[in-house]
């Protein structure tokens, strides 16, 4: 979508004059750049990257997220490079557990007197997490777990158990200092035999002044694909078009209690980011530019007994309008092919009104079954915004695009949008996510 948004001032035209009111700027509860920085004691908060780059004829769908889980006491990060040409899928989901790894504190600046940053993870230091490649089995008790080589020291992590005596995991306690190159794991003792494991490197780096973080912010990071090992490294600098988008409409979730970090649920995104830089994959470097998008989101988003459940269709529309629609999943009812539930939209025009309406959503079309999480995920949607007379179906552009996970998965998705919109035709970049 680079070139149709390549000269938009930003997304959309005006208002309809006999069509939805937009939300009044007085219900905005959030304030940039303020609200841009890390809130303390918030449960839950992350930095989103979304979108699709081109290079050249060449299309890219990426997402980095740095997301703290303050209430569970970890942090994560997740990252992935779509290749659409290639029908390639890269990804990697890191944990960061505290004190050493991830200080719920210290890992994004909170002081808007100092410059904005975000960050999991160490550049410099080439052990980030450490990958079970084989459980071995029979064992009765823990294996050691020895890290050496790789020119550094003080690395500490600890093996877990499954039921059946073999190992699950290995919790990276310590990340240490100075390693420039993987170390070598070796897992020792226990009574068992068979296991080994892999050190991993993975990062996140975000940063932008002081002054406007919305603009000039550099975002560097990388990754070792899970699957075939591929590296791909992130070199991108995003800079905001036009107005921030206030999901609702005001920021926060019509649907919470209270007016704290503690007990509602923030959010806003930033969908003209204008982005450049360079991808590199396996050592093959690619000039790319796109116009992407940025959640900011922060507050209460759940427990660990009642996780929030969703699927969401973002889309950046050729004739300027931006629309985040989504559907909550309760009781475990889970959406079905060709069934329509309804949805909400947040949808934002380019002077910067926003409205926050009914929609509808409809899975269509085909479906693809994980082979790691055996969930099956939706490729294609049907949006309608009947205040809008919009018609828009967003078509997933590569169907492994999933980001497995213990016990389960998340559906993360470079996809493309077409229909209509107020009668008119439009078509345009999109996201599929999907928490099922």
């Amino acid at each position: 979508m680079a070139a149709p948004l390549a000269g938009l001032a930003g997304c959309g035209g005006g208002s309809t004059d006999n069509g939805p009111q937009p939300i009044p700027p007085s219900n905005v509860v959030l304030h940039l750049p303020a609200d841009m920085y890390m809130h303390p004691g918030a449960p839950t908060e992350w930095w989103w990257h979304t979108g699709t780059l081109k290079a050249g004829s060449r299309t890219f769908g990426f997402e980095i997220n740095a997301a703290s889980f303050a209430k569970d006491n970890f942090a994560f990060g997740q990252v992935m490079l779509t290749d659409v040409d290639k029908n390639m899928h890269y990804q990697r989901t890191t944990p960061y557990l505290p004190p050493l790894l991830y200080d719920p504190a210290r890992y994004a600046e909170a002081d808007p007197s100092k410059s904005w940053y975000a960050r999991l993870g160490d550049e410099s230091n080439r052990l980030s997490m450490i990958e079970v490649t084989t459980g071995g089995s029979g064992y009765t008790s823990a294996p050691a777990v020895e890290i050496t080589g790789g020119g550094g020291k003080l690395a500490l992590a600890f093996a877990v158990l499954d039921a059946t005596g073999a190992v699950s995991a290995v919790v990276l306690a310590s990340p240490g200092v100075e390693f420039t190159s993987a170390p070598t794991v070796t897992l020792v003792g226990g009574g068992g035999s068979g296991a080994t494991a892999k050190a991993v490197h993975s990062y996140i780096s975000m940063k932008a002044p002081q002054a406007d973080p919305t603009q000039n912010m550099k975002v560097k990071s990388f990754l070792v694909d899970q699957a075939t090992g591929t590296e791909v490294f992130f070199d991108l600098t995003f800079s905001q078009q036009g107005p921030p988008f206030f999901v609702w409409g005001t920021g926060v979730n019509p649907d919470g209690t209270g007016d704290t970090v503690q007990t509602r649920n923030y959010y806003f995104s930033l969908t003209r980011f204008q982005a450049s830089g360079t991808i590199t994959v396996a050592g093959e470097k690619f000039t790319v530019a796109g116009v992407t998008w940025m959640d900011h989101e922060y507050g209460a988003f759940g427990t660990a007994a009642n996780p929030v459940k969703w699927f969401l269709q973002d889309m950046q529309l050729d004739n300027g309008y931006c629309i985040s629609n989504y559907a909550t999943i309760a009781g475990g009812a889970l959406p079905e092919l060709n069934k329509k539930t309804a949805s909400n939209c947040t949808v934002q025009a380019a002077d910067g009104k926003s409205y926050f309406v009914p929609s509808f959503v409809t899975p269509i079309g085909r479906t693809w079954v994980s082979p790691a999480s055996k969930i099956t995920y939706f490729m294609q949607f049907l949006v309608e915004i009947p205040s809008f007379d919009a018609s828009i179906v967003v078509n997933t552009l590569v169907d492994a695009q999933e980001f497995p996970l213990a016990g389960g998965g998340v559906y993360e998705g470079v996809a493309k949008a077409s229909g209509t919109f107020q009668f008119q035709a439009v078509t345009g970049t999109a996201w599929n996510e999907q928490a099922l």
